[in-house]
């Protein structure tokens, strides 16, 4: 194995590898998004860019930016490691008292912190960009809307000496629209993506076996979906013939905009509406927890909706179908009867765990998922399971940060074998690799999809199992999940490919 030889870059510590190298190069030439599965490598092509740059200008500063304190904190170990003595870095928290931080950033090298932090400093005057060098944004696709990353970025390209970006992610988005406000919110002038297929990559990947396994759901479980299918199906004719919508195709996020707009006409007719609509939001999302999720967590719903006091819940609560749906859902977990999912999760393990040094994680979507499937699988022999959510909302149960990486220290060190994650595992922390990613049910979202699966397959061979019940919205949702994939690759290959005919028409590219 080859490493990196740079005055900066401590021997041994970055592997030699040409896809890195290439998109290195590019970065130098102007504000550059780097697309590229989780695993490969972004923070040392964000280390061997901070290496160029230092090299070129000591006296150049250095802002290395992370949505969430872990992230920052893995970042500077990172940076710590590969880069040589006589580089100055910081982490900078909320911790650090006001005065303490203007004396860092005038004199550290290189600062590591989250935008929250770095955007009040910008507005308090704490910090100054016009000596910053280079500016890394991880997680780049979160640099839309209101995000601090949007503000940080402005404020320095308007304030930078020598400015230059540098944008990480694994995926920006699959609609062009939202790959273009990245784009434009972080002035990138050039786009490199690999994929695991491009030939600069596939030395260094492992293959990934790729499964889809469907179930369908029993006759019971049909037999309470059809009584909250006939509530939602009611009150959908009565919006119809209110002339609220005009058809029954329509999607939850159109019924909260429509909410959102009925609110502002504060009448009597269209309280009404509201009140309509909000019944069939909560039993479309008991429908989903049906179809996508498990008897447990509908079970939950079902009990949280009957003690609510608001005319929706109450309606609901009142109405012969939900009583049924209630009361066969209620027998069915008496009886131990479960979703097939979680039967096929158990088969599924307990085959992997064949392997003593398996590591395995399921994701899913709800923490009563998560609750049901931890304990599920706390049943297998040789299993050890253990939840892995994010920080608690209100008075709802969660995990602190500090709580969260013992959890992943102690799942890489085989305390815990089998990660039942939310979506907090997705991005960005550093999980240990896996042997196996199970999918609980498929996300709609491309981005979400890519980061999944990139906890495995980074040096062996992984699997990545898509759960997915038969003839309901998971269906939709993996194949909606998969064109955007398709998309988003070609739209960013189609715009690499434009950059280099630009930066060849003007004599600038030097790959």
């Amino acid at each position: 194995m080859l490493f990196v030889t740079h005055p900066w870059i401590n021997p041994g510590t970055i592997e030699q590898r040409s896809y890195q190298e290439n998109i290195v190069k590019i970065a130098l030439t102007g504000n550059t998004l780097c697309v590229i599965p989780t695993g490969l490598g972004k923070t040392s092509i964000g280390a061997l860019v901070a290496a160029e740059r230092l090299s070129k200008n000591m006296k150049g500063k250095i802002l290395f930016l992370a949505p969430t304190k872990p992230l920052v904190n893995q970042h500077y170990r990172s940076f710590e490691k590969m880069l040589k003595l006589g580089v100055e870095l910081q982490a900078i928290t909320g911790e650090i008292k006001a005065e303490e931080r203007f004396e860092l950033y005038k004199n550290k090298d290189i600062i590591f912190a989250t935008p929250q932090s770095i955007a009040n400093d910008l507005k308090h005057n704490l910090l100054n960009l016009s000596d910053f060098s280079l500016v890394i944004f991880d997680e780049a696709h979160r640099c839309v809307g209101q995000y601090s990353y949007v503000y940080i970025a402005k404020h320095y390209m308007q304030n930078a000496k020598d400015p230059l970006i540098l944008a990480l992610t694994a995926s920006p988005g699959s609609q062009r629209y939202k790959i273009n406000e990245v784009n434009d919110r972080l002035f990138i002038k050039n786009v490199e993506i690999r994929s695991r297929e491009d030939p600069d990559v596939k030395p260094y990947v492992q293959s990934v076996d790729n499964n889809w396994i469907t179930v369908e759901l029993p006759i019971p479980m049909k037999s309470v979906w059809t009584y909250l299918n006939n509530i939602k199906n009611a009150r959908i004719k009565k919006l119809m013939s209110w002339r609220v919508i005009n058809s029954s195709m329509v999607s939850k996020t159109q019924l909260l905009n429509l909410q959102e707009s009925l609110a502002k006409k504060k009448t009597g007719s269209a309280y009404g509406a509201m009140s309509l609509i909000a019944e069939v939001i909560k039993v479309d999302h008991a429908l989903l927890l049906l179809e996508t999720q498990c008897l447990y967590s509908l079970g939950k719903y079902l009990e949280k909706l009957s003690t609510e006091t608001t005319k929706a819940s109450a309606r609901l609560s009142a109405d012969e179908n939900f009583k049924n749906a209630v009361r066969l859902t209620e027998e069915l977990i008496k009886e131990g009867k479960e979703h097939p999912k979680l039967n096929k999760l158990v088969e599924i393990v307990t085959y992997e765990l064949k392997n003593k040094d398996a590591r395995i994680i399921v994701f899913a979507q709800y923490r009563d998922t998560i609750t049901k499937i931890s304990e599920t699988l706390s049943q297998i022999k040789g299993a050890a399971p253990i939840e892995f959510i994010g920080q608690a909302k209100k008075k709802g149960k969660g995990l602190s940060q500090k709580e969260q990486m013992q959890i992943l220290n102690e799942f890489q060190m085989g305390f815990y074998n089998v990660l039942c994650a939310s979506q907090v595992a997705e991005e960005g922390l550093d999980v240990v690799e896996t042997n196996v990613v199970i999918f609980y049910e498929p996300t709609p979202s491309a981005i979400r999809k890519i980061q999944r699966s990139g906890r495995t397959a980074r040096t062996q061979t992984g699997k990545v199992v898509i759960l997915i019940t038969k003839g309901t919205r998971d269906e939709a949702f993996h194949w909606s999940a998969h064109n955007k994939e398709k998309q988003m690759k070609k739209t960013l290959y189609d715009m690499q490919r434009k950059n280099v005919d630009v930066q060849k028409s003007m004599g600038e590219f030097k790959r």
